[in-house]
């Protein structure tokens, strides 16, 4: 006799759970800049069809999450570069100011690192990959 209350659906691994959530924030965020300030780039948009593979389970996610982070890796990479000379050339230029607030730069640095290095985690992760491909 089988039980038809169970539910036999593969359950999301938390991480999965976790990254998709990031996606939303990015997504909302991506799409608040484009309606408000007409800005459109990759680094923001380029979340966007990962929520959606995401949702949907699809293979391609998976690739398509590696590319990106990918290029935020180099993108991380060369700002970090172009910090460090500037700040041997004039230290005192180098600052971030966002609506009159000084924004930290090695916390800042930090946090865009673990965020980098928690998507770099999930994508590489055997629990996305069988998350992906279970249906």
């Amino acid at each position: 006799m089988t039980n038809m209350n169970l539910n036999t659906a593969p359950r999301m691994p938390i991480r999965v759970v976790l990254l998709i959530s990031l996606y939303v924030l990015l997504t909302i965020i991506a799409l608040w800049r484009a309606v408000s300030f007409e800005a459109y780039d990759l680094l923001t948009l380029g979340g966007i069809p990962i929520f959606i593979g995401f949702i949907k389970r699809a293979a391609w996610a998976k690739v398509l999450l590696l590319s990106y982070v990918g290029l935020q890796t180099l993108g991380l990479a060369a700002i970090t570069t172009t910090a460090v000379i500037a700040y041997q050339i004039t230290p005192e230029d180098v600052k971030l100011v966002f609506q009159g607030y000084d924004i930290p730069l090695i916390p800042l640095w930090f946090f865009l690192l673990s965020v980098m290095v928690f998507q770099w985690w999930v994508g590489l992760s055997n629990a996305t990959c069988n998350y992906l491909t279970e249906k």
